[in-house]
């Protein structure tokens, strides 16, 4: 009986005939060999003992990069890494991928910081750049794509940041892995974009902060029930913490006079599905504070005390779950509803917090500490808005303009 070649290499790897290891390192052998073939130029040993070499490169003036390795192991390495990146097909989104995928695996990102990524990407790479090899982007195609993005997507120059973030780590690590001769850095710096290419947005009071006649409407209607959930949002209403934060207490945080904030809960997702997970960290450096209990945020820790009295995690509804984030969100939502003045979210309450501790003439110092900022800067410039009614604007302006 004759066998064909198929089932006779099927008959060898089912009784262990043939060793998978020696294959596989044949064929990386081999392909060593192909990459370091594809390399014509002189390799040199200098008198400081380093390994030298030359590769093809377009942005140099005389068209070649010079290599340099303290071994020629080292160096026939980065020959290897630089042929295999000009044979292989590398696309935006997939360099995109692994850059993202390296970070988490290093740590230097979080899930959630991920997914803000992913959806950013998603929303200023169109499906042709996405899909473009990115050894083909010239600087032109790139600046072109970065100013049609601006126009048609009518950006902010906070959204730019966003992008621009994208742009320069992509083609970063793309440059790293000898995919592109592109250098981000100068190219960005570079880049001429004019203010004007901007959209502003206005800053709308009214969307941006409660006014004090709402505050008091929205404070009076969460008093009157003991939902963990309402009482999260008065939590937040005095204190001015992120809502992650609010979440992420535990009773140990909270002492007399001062709540200890040091954590938040974070969201990602996860096979489909919203993960949201306490971590040991705030949003930033300056996030970790003590925050001053005022009096009339005592009574509203005494409810939470009495719902839950024996658990780890002050908003802890079964033994090892937290109420959600956007739970405080929602519920905010449906009080603004029941009061019938246009929904916001639970940010607005932080803005609204340090708009009232501005207008107080607070010291700077203490209301940076409050709101977990590194400067003043950042409180005035995103957090402050007018949070007074017409009447009270002519009342005040009356009081002045009496002429």
């Amino acid at each position: 009986m004759e066998f064909t070649k198929k089932e006779l290499l099927n008959y060898a790897l089912e009784n262990d005939i043939i060793d998978i290891g020696s294959i596989q390192k044949q064929l990386e052998m081999n392909e060593r060999k192909k990459y370091l073939e594809m390399h014509k130029s002189k390799i040199w040993q200098g008198k400081d003992g380093y390994f030298y070499t030359k590769v093809p490169d377009a942005t140099k003036p005389n068209g070649r990069r010079l290599i340099k390795k303290a071994t020629q192991d080292k160096l026939d390495e980065a020959i290897i890494k630089y042929y295999k990146g000009k044979s292989e097909k590398h696309y935006v989104e997939s360099v995109f991928e692994d850059w993202m995928n390296k970070k988490l695996s290093y740590g230097e990102i979080q899930r959630q910081t991920y997914d803000r990524r992913k959806s950013d990407f998603d929303r200023f790479f169109p499906k042709n750049i996405k899909q473009k090899e990115i050894k083909y982007f010239t600087e032109v195609e790139l600046e072109d794509f970065i100013k049609t993005t601006i126009y048609e997507q009518k950006l902010t120059a906070k959204a730019w940041s966003g992008m621009k973030t994208l742009i320069l780590g992509i083609f970063k690590y793309a440059k790293k892995m000898g995919y592109t001769n592109i250098s981000i850095t100068s190219f960005l710096g570079d880049l001429d974009l004019s203010n004007r290419a901007f959209t502003k947005k206005q800053k709308v009071d009214e969307q941006s902060v409660f006014n004090e006649e709402e505050m008091k409407a929205l404070i009076k209607y969460l008093s009157k029930t003991s939902k963990l959930a309402n009482l999260g949002v008065l939590l937040a209403a005095y204190t001015g913490m992120r809502v992650g934060e609010v979440v992420a207490l535990k009773w140990e945080d909270i002492n007399d006079n001062y709540i200890y904030v040091h954590r938040t809960q974070i969201k990602y997702r996860e096979n489909g599905k919203d993960v949201y997970e306490i971590r040991d960290s705030p949003k930033t450096e300056a996030g970790v504070r003590k925050i001053v209990i005022v009096s009339k945020l005592k009574p509203i820790i005494k409810q939470l005390r009495l719902i839950n009295p024996f658990t780890e995690y002050v908003f802890q509804i079964t033994d090892n779950k937290v109420i959600g984030k956007y739970m405080l969100g929602k519920c905010l939502y449906r009080a603004c509803e029941k009061i019938n003045i246009p929904k916001r979210g639970m940010h607005v309450l932080r803005k609204t917090y340090a708009t009232r501790l501005i207008n107080s003439n607070v010291d700077e110092a203490v209301i940076i500490n409050q709101m977990g900022h590194t400067d003043i800067k950042t409180t005035k410039d995103y957090y402050y808005y007018n949070d007074k009614t017409l009447d009270n604007i002519a009342h005040i302006i009356g009081n002045v303009i009496n002429y």
